[in-house]
Parts: structure tokens; sequence; C-alpha cells
């Protein structure tokens, strides 16, 4: 599991996702609200691509 960030933090996609529209690999952009629940983490992220995906603490990322 990757390191939980905290908003205003950046990341970056470093793997392969489980999502029928993944975001590309090396893909940036910065944590805007982290939610804790139950079963994970969500965190929503401002993609500088413009994509809107939020990603679960066991997505393949880092934060840089």
């Amino acid at each position: 599991m990757a390191e939980i960030p905290i908003v205003g933090d950046r990341v970056r996609i470093t793997g392969p996702m489980d999502d029928p529209a993944p975001l590309d690999i090396g893909e940036e952009g910065t944590v805007t609200a982290v939610l804790p629940h139950s079963w994970g983490t969500q965190i929503f992220v401002s993609w500088d691509s413009g994509r809107h995906l939020i990603l679960v603490d066991t997505d393949p990322f880092e934060v840089l």
C-alpha cells in the first residue's frame, strides 16, 4: 500500500490501474481531499490532464 497523501500533495501513477479507463503511468496531479472509510481511503485528485478519477489507497501511486 502506498503512503497516504494529504491535501496539497502531488501524486504520480506508478503502475497499471485496475479500472476500465485507467490513468496513464506517470500521470501527475494534486490531492484535493482525502476521505477514510472502513474499507480503505479515497483520494481525490485534480489531475494535470483534466481527468476526474479518484484513487484508492491500493492503487499504484507515489507521493512526490
